[in-house]
């Protein structure tokens, strides 16, 4: 009897230390969209858009003694894409990873797996668009007592398995290799180091692998009442065309509190362009923003989120104006303001020898945010943009034509275990 109660109690208590190093955790985010002039100015006659997506997403994570793993799933859909009856799976997997910690300050982490560092400028999970980004990487990490990290990470892709050479013709990274460094230098001053080297087989020629390079340092400053944050960066190397790059970008913004319940951010962030007049350029000049995040940071209605594309290689200037009230402990209301103006001259279709007005336009982003309960938040938004002449040559339409769009987005994080 005695040895049947000890062993029914070391069967509970061994059961309680692996589900107690065990979670499962969900996410459900259906979102409602009315669309007319998110992206590109509308065209007169056109009718608006709308649709409902939704994610569904399934995680479980579990860590025994040095070792850790998490293995997330998710299915992405619009609803009535599917037929009622229909059998095609659509599930995919988002993360799979494994942690090894390799002494008390050094780990290993291998697997599909997100990477976010800094402000997500330049690597960022993009958890905005339905499918969000995760990428299959191995990385270091290893932090000090005084709490700098420094993480080297790196990837090598292909899109099948072969028996002979390493050809990778997907639009996507046929390399990536970094280093990001962080530390407190001062009670006031927080630094960051990027340093990034990603690398494109060039389309045109299989065997010829183009390597482009980015160093950025992210710096913040300030405590109480005002924080500064700049972030300058530079590309050189050369485009997966083997065109020979020379770019850079800057972001300066700066944070204060007007009262309890009103945060403001004033900013601009420059990407540089390459200038479309110059017959004697010789260096590819515009600024690709890499696999970070455009949206909100250049507007919610997403005109340039992947840069230097949206903006046709001419660069973007981006002043704003971002403000968040406090409207109740639950409730919380962003009102944002955005010009654009294109960095660098881009010829004018009537006149290729005349470069088009850089002012581009003028958009107003609300988002109403509640907080439902615990795992549940409700979140309105309504986005206007004012285009101009010029933007209509840059992204398409007509700017006589009234632009906006909102959305209605649940998001539901549920944790089972």
């Amino acid at each position: 009897m005695y040895r049947k109660i000890t062993s029914t109690l070391t069967l509970v208590l061994l059961s309680y230390t692996i589900f107690a190093q065990l979670s499962l955790d969900g996410q459900l985010r259906p979102r409602a969209e009315f669309r007319d002039g998110y992206r590109m100015l509308p065209s007169e006659g056109e009718k608006p858009a709308a649709h409902i997506n939704q994610r569904t997403r399934l995680s479980l994570s579990y860590a025994f003694e040095r070792v850790s793993t998490r293995v997330s799933v998710q299915d992405l859909r619009l609803w009535g894409e599917h037929m009622t009856t229909g059998t095609r799976p659509s599930f995919g997997l988002y993360e799979a990873w494994l942690r090894l910690e390799l002494s008390e300050r050094l780990s290993v982490q291998a697997g599909r797996q997100e990477l976010r560092y800094d402000n997500q400028r330049l690597m960022a999970v993009n958890d905005w668009a339905l499918s969000a980004r995760s990428h299959d990487a191995l990385v270091f990490r290893y932090e000090t007592e005084g709490g700098s990290a420094l993480h080297i990470g790196g990837a090598f892709n292909q899109s099948q398995d072969r028996l002979f050479g390493t050809e990778y013709a997907l639009n996507n990274y046929k390399t990536l290799n970094y280093i990001w460094y962080n530390t407190s230098i001062s009670p006031a001053l927080d630094a960051s180091f990027h340093f990034i080297a990603d690398g494109y087989q060039n389309p045109a020629d299989p065997q010829e692998l183009n390597i482009r390079a980015t160093w950025a340092s992210y710096l913040v400053m300030g405590n109480g009442r005002l924080q500064l944050r700049f972030y300058p960066a530079y590309q050189h190397g050369r485009t997966r065309h083997g065109e020979e790059i020379s770019a850079w970008y800057l972001m300066g913004e700066a944070v204060t509190p007007i009262t309890e319940r009103w945060n403001t951010t004033l900013g601009v962030e420059i990407f540089s362009g390459t200038d479309h007049l110059d017959t004697n350029r010789e260096k590819f000049n515009a600024f690709d923003d890499l696999y970070g995040v455009g949206h909100g940071r250049n507007g919610y209605m997403d005109y340039f989120t992947s840069l230097p594309g949206h903006t046709r290689l001419a660069g973007l200037i981006n002043p704003y104006l971002r403000n968040s009230f406090r409207l109740s402990g639950s409730t919380n209301l962003s009102a944002d303001l955005h010009l654009f103006f294109l960095q660098n001259n881009y010829p004018d279709p009537a006149d290729n020898l005349e470069p088009i007005d850089k002012y581009l336009g003028t958009e107003l982003d609300l988002v109403l945010n509640h907080r439902f309960n615990e795992i549940t938040q409700i979140i309105f938004g309504y986005s206007v943009m004012f285009g101009s002449e010029s933007m209509e040559v840059i992204k398409g339409g007509s700017s006589d034509e009234f632009a906006h769009w909102a959305f209605l987005m649940v998001r539901l994080s549920p944790k089972f275990l």
